[in-house]
């Protein structure tokens, strides 16, 4: 390794560290953030069933906690634009480039990928223990508590799902920057798409087979590598389009 190598990665280490303190209050919103989702969760999936046998009424409530993985990844994606749109005013603490920014910068997403990873699936666990016993330690159904091995399963699969969106909202966020034009066209061409695709397909088709390219893998290992491919893509034309631009554009 290069003295250069080396002196890049040093500087992107300290650079975390300082990122990691400066924007630690992105983490206080996370909380906030899932504990709206618990609270809108409390409720249940909104199914309900019942019925009576031998003079015995029951009522069967459906309890998930895909609403707190789905603000999760709501707030994933906003810290990746936020850190595209503030992550650099740390940097003019530091004599760096925007390499060793970029370096941090995906640090710092991963860790919070993580964190918000476990802390949404703990989340959703904790929903499952309150609703049980606040209705008096009901009858469960079978795949109402959670292994240990599903758990992990869950925090793998939503900290991969985070740490993409993350890297995709900082992808965002940069070209955002580079013009104040795409904070209009981006939003814009999304919607447009999905608006044009839903009225002469039915449905919005990109988005639809976009999500199910992730979500309906079977295997862990073939998800990880779909989420480390695209996020590699992602992240390396946030490197090759953005490494060259002057630091004063970004104060």
């Amino acid at each position: 390794m290069s003295l250069t190598e080396t002196s890049i990665l040093a500087v992107a280490k300290t650079q975390y560290h300082y990122k990691t303190k400066a924007h630690a209050g992105l983490f206080y919103t996370l909380i906030a953030v899932q504990l709206l989702a618990f609270l809108f969760s409390l409720n249940g999936a909104g199914v309900t069933s019942g019925g009576s046998s031998q003079g015995i009424s029951y009522t069967i409530k459906y309890v998930t906690g895909d609403m707190i993985i789905i603000f999760t990844l709501i707030w994933a994606f906003s810290i990746g634009i936020s850190m595209a749109n503030n992550g650099f005013k740390t940097d003019f603490t530091f004599v760096s480039n925007r390499l060793s920014s970029h370096l941090s910068s995906l640090a710092f997403l991963l860790t919070a990928a993580v964190i918000a990873g476990v802390t949404a699936t703990l989340c959703g666990l904790l929903l499952r223990v309150v609703m049980f016993l606040s209705h008096g330690g009901v009858d469960a159904g079978p795949a109402f508590w959670i292994a240990p091995p599903a758990l992990l399963s869950g925090i793998f699969a939503a900290t991969l799902y985070a740490a993409l969106l993350s890297i995709i909202g900082y992808l965002i966020g940069m070209l955002t920057q580079l013009h104040p034009a795409f904070v209009v066209l981006l939003p814009g061409l999304f919607f447009g798409t999905l608006f044009m695709e839903a009225r002469s397909t039915g449905q919005a088709r990109t988005l639809i087979s976009a999500i199910e390219f992730f979500s309906t893998e079977g295997s862990h290992a073939l998800l990880a590598l779909k989420v480390v491919l695209v996020s590699s893509i992602v992240f390396g034309c946030v490197i090759l389009f953005f490494n060259r631009m002057e630091v004063r554009k970004w104060h």
